[in-house]
């Protein structure tokens, strides 16, 4: 690059970060919205969530919250002593705002669909949160499933086979990755998905058809399913508890109690709030701003949940003998606990 003028040169180094995040929604939801809100200019000096809150009274504590967090995952902001400022990456796209940055992010934002676009006016509370349309949302189920699944897939088997699970309930099972690599690692395994999502459990469905035996797939909630009460070793709870509030939580996991046999366990998979990543083969943690873009979006949204919330949740519905287990990058946990065998 010898020879370039320095702005050139600083361009071109965010577009290169730019297109090797081109298909991290989350990556593309932050820098928009910092765009549109103007946060980029607000954190060129030092501020607390409070500070901002309180010069944007109208704002959803919930979804800045979740900005600051994303954001500083990304390193696009530092945080120290209770405050958020620009990192070098920030501060390089505040700075070269008016060379083309803002409008390529605002089409990229036209260009995945209405609910991304519409991200800054839910922050603002000036639009209800909605859920993604169905193509959007099942495509996004689809990319987070696949890329957690390296992860997530040898903690399972390690427990499957230590634990000896013959029944398993996988809720909100998108399109069975897991659940087909359980049956095919332990063919006695017997196997039921719920998913929600109508179009996702076909899906399930149709990639499941060759293990009919043993995978069955069924389109529901899980507060609706009631048929096959106190007959699983084991309930994988993968990430929905991200949609329901603190009384509804507890709701959900005194139902899934009910789903298992005495001594059962329950595996809920789960990002968090305020953890640091140990270790990054990319800037970003993919599974996890996929997400944070499904979960901005969504009408149910209530918050990443603390470690100790977790805990605290188990406890409280009369689980014990937990496990917190951190998955690579630290980021996502998998909580697995025990149904009283008594």
């Amino acid at each position: 690059m010898e020879g370039r003028p320095p702005v050139e040169i600083g361009m071109l180094a965010l577009l290169g970060k730019t297109v090797s995040l081109m298909e991290n929604l989350g990556f593309m939801w932050i820098v928009h919205t910092g765009f549109e809100l103007r946060l980029w200019e607000r954190l060129f000096k030092e501020a607390s969530k409070e500070q901002i809150l309180a010069e944007n009274s109208n704002w959803d504590s919930l979804l800045l919250d979740h900005w600051l967090e994303q954001a500083r995952v990304q390193e696009l902001i530092v945080f120290k002593h209770g405050n958020y400022k620009l990192s070098k990456m920030g501060k390089a796209i505040y700075d070269y705002r008016d060379y083309g940055l803002e409008a390529m992010y605002k089409e990229f934002a036209l260009h995945w669909g209405p609910c991304f676009a519409k991200l800054p006016d839910l922050m603002r509370k000036e639009i209800s949160q909605d859920q993604l349309d169905r193509e959007m949302e099942n495509e996004l189920i689809s990319r987070a499933s696949k890329a957690s699944e390296p992860f997530v897939w040898p903690l399972l088997r390690g427990k499957c086979e230590k634990d000896r699970w013959d029944n398993v309930l996988d809720v909100g099972c998108g399109e069975a990755v897991l659940l087909r690599r359980l049956v095919e690692e332990f063919p006695s395994l017997k196997c039921v998905g719920l998913e929600i999502n109508p179009s996702v459990a076909n899906r399930a469905a149709a990639l499941t058809e060759s293990y009919r035996e043993q995978i069955r797939i069924v389109a529901t909630d899980v507060f609706e399913f009631t048929d096959t009460l106190g007959a699983f070793d084991c309930c994988l709870l993968n990430n929905n508890i991200y949609y329901f509030s603190s009384e509804q939580r507890v709701n959900l996991l005194n139902l899934i109690k009910g789903l298992l046999v005495p001594g059962g366990q329950i595996g809920i998979l789960t990002a968090l709030r305020g953890v640091n990543a140990s270790f990054q083969l990319f800037n970003t943690h993919i599974p996890q701003n996929l997400m944070s873009f499904f979960l901005s979006c969504h009408e149910g949204f209530d918050g990443l949940p603390l470690e100790k919330e977790m805990l605290d949740l188990l406890d409280q519905t009369g689980f014990t003998e937990v496990e917190a287990i951190p998955l690579p990058f630290k980021v996502s946990h998998y909580f697995f606990a025990k149904k009283p065998s008594v």
